[in-house]
């Protein structure tokens, strides 16, 4: 291993400061400034770096001549330690055992223990889950009977869209060379306020909406929406032109639970509508249940919040195209779909038969 002056270790550390702790670029500016004398590696800056941080000293210490051996104590307390608590901070237990973070990682790997991120789930009370398996057992005994029954349920929801979004750090990155750092920033707090309400369905493989609701949704202006704006709505949709009895679903928010709502439904969907107190109960905090918490929302907003939204009008600009987007993805896939299962073997089938002939 190579040693240098104290006066070449000085000027390691400062080419290594000039350079912005980039070591590539410390290694192209230092025979700029000092040619003549030998290149250091790569690795000699920062290492020449912590070494001044951690011991105060540039030198490299002197080997004492023995062989470190495996401590299988130690081994056996930071496995120790995980089953107490299997979310501990490695950087916690290396303090706690006064370790190193990479000793606390190379036994976790050798004993095939590895991260994995934790799942946010909806908050259930205790009779929730009875009332969901039967909600889910009803579902699929009805469709065994009736094949055609999932595909008559319009799936409705409202979800709300504001100017600060979802900003997942962790999956948001600005690519750029190493030694051109942008120093990239991302806005999530802001003292003018905007959002916007949005409602949506899905029946079958058709996404109906989106349709913009009162901010401040209650049963009047939630009635309203029903007989005036619904039918408009699902005039443009060609199941609903057909004599098939259609099967209404909403969630148990408050707007939807008020009676002039509920006596509204039994009126238009007598016997076939989902909901709180409907004649289907639907299960409370079932978020996951619905085709639109379980993926359109989720995708939405990912296409909306992709960057910053300036202003209101941005933002429904940004709604309407991810919507435009999902309709166009889920005809695309269900057109492949219907090629893998109808044309695609029948057009299979005729080739072969053409090649047998042609033999």
């Amino acid at each position: 291993m190579a040693t240098y002056s104290n006066e070449e270790y000085a000027d390691i550390i400062m080419i290594y400061g000039e350079a912005r702790g980039v070591a590539r670029a410390a290694q192209r500016l230092y025979p700029e400034r000092f040619p003549g004398r030998r290149l250091p590696g790569r690795r000699v800056f920062p290492d020449t770096y912590r070494r001044l941080r951690e011991t105060g000293s540039v030198t490299l210490r002197e080997p004492r001549g023995h062989v470190v051996r495996h401590n299988v104590e130690v081994d056996e307390r930071i496995l120790a330690l995980f089953e107490e608590e299997d979310t501990r901070s490695i950087r916690d237990v290396a303090a706690q055992l006064n370790i190193s973070i990479w000793k606390v990682w190379k036994v976790l790997r050798q004993n095939e223990k590895y991260p994995f991120h934790v799942t946010r789930v909806q908050g259930l009370e205790g009779g929730d889950f009875d009332r969901r398996v039967h909600f889910c057992r009803f579902l699929l005994h009805t469709d065994v009977e009736n094949p055609d029954f999932l595909k008559r349920i319009l799936w409705t929801d409202e979800s709300k869209f504001t100017r600060e979004g979802i900003l997942n750090l962790h999956n948001l990155h600005h690519w750029a060379p190493k030694q051109e750092n942008p120093h990239a920033k991302r806005q999530n707090s802001f003292q003018y306020r905007f959002s916007v309400n949005v409602w949506a369905g899905v029946i079958g493989n058709q996404v109906i909406g989106p349709h913009y609701l009162p901010d401040n949704l209650n049963g009047d202006n939630y009635l309203e929406f029903l007989q005036n704006d619904l039918p408009e709505l699902l005039a443009e949709v060609p199941v609903f032109n057909e004599d098939v009895p259609i099967v209404f679903q909403n969630d148990g928010c408050p707007a939807h639970w008020r009676l002039t709502v509920r006596e509204y439904l039994d009126n238009v969907f007598p016997n076939s509508w989902i909901g709180r107190d409907g004649p289907i109960a639907w299960p409370p905090r079932s978020p996951d249940l619905t085709t639109l918490d379980f993926y359109v929302w989720g995708r939405a907003k990912e296409l909306v919040y992709a960057t910053e939204v300036p202003t209101r009008e941005v933002l429904i600009q940004r709604i309407e195209a991810a919507f435009n987007t999902i309709k166009n993805e889920i005809r695309l896939r269900t057109t492949t779909e219907k090629y893998d299962k109808d044309v695609g073997p029948a057009f299979e089938t005729e080739v072969n038969n053409l090649s047998r002939i042609c033999k």
